[in-house]
């Protein structure tokens, strides 16, 4: 578990999510739905459903990751958005992460993701990783790093890729860069 801050790349810090982050976590989801605004309904339909999937995933992520730590990503000491990462003890799974808008396409994303592969390698664990199809960018950036999916756990919307660190990137000696994917199975 996460206790206080930890600084990332960028100039980024991590703490755990607290009540108090509950409303801004929830204006960051409104906001960030901008998939389901273009959709051709009523407005107000459109909001209640994006209210629904909020209320789903507030609710649903803790019975679906039971180990999940919920991470408020800041930087200057304002909040820019949030990380969950589901710890397992054979693998470390991104459940989520999101920027606010002035927040994105900055390379904080990217450079978090290689954050979480310096942990999945340090703890000796494959990095699961589920990704939009429609995302090309976070796909390649993926790919690019080794990443490799995983059929028996995609579907039609997300493709669920995952990452194996090296041994000599587990013993510490090699940095994580862009390499084609190690070998093993998760």
């Amino acid at each position: 578990m996460i206790e206080g801050t930890v600084n990332l790349p960028h100039g980024i810090s991590a703490r755990p999510a607290g009540r108090h982050d509950k409303d801004f976590l929830a204006k960051m989801y409104r906001d960030n739905r901008d998939d389901l605004r273009m959709v051709d309904a009523d407005k107000d339909y459109i909001e209640t459903v994006i209210e629904m999937q909020l209320d789903a995933q507030s609710g649903g992520y803790g019975a679906q990751f039971p180990n999940a730590i919920y991470l408020i990503l800041e930087k200057n000491g304002t909040r820019i958005g949030r990380l969950t990462l589901d710890v397992q003890p054979v693998e470390l799974r991104l459940v989520d992460l999101d920027f606010i808008k002035k927040a994105s396409g900055k390379g904080y994303g990217s450079s978090i993701l290689l954050w979480l592969m310096k942990a999945a390698a340090t703890t000796r664990k494959p990095l699961l990783v589920p990704t939009r199809r429609d995302d090309f960018a976070m796909g390649k950036f993926l790919m690019k790093y080794g990443f490799v999916e995983d059929a028996s756990m995609s579907d039609d919307v997300f493709a669920r890729l995952s990452w194996m660190p090296t041994a000599d990137e587990m013993a510490g000696i090699a940095d994580i860069k862009p390499r084609a994917a190690a070998g093993g199975t998760v």
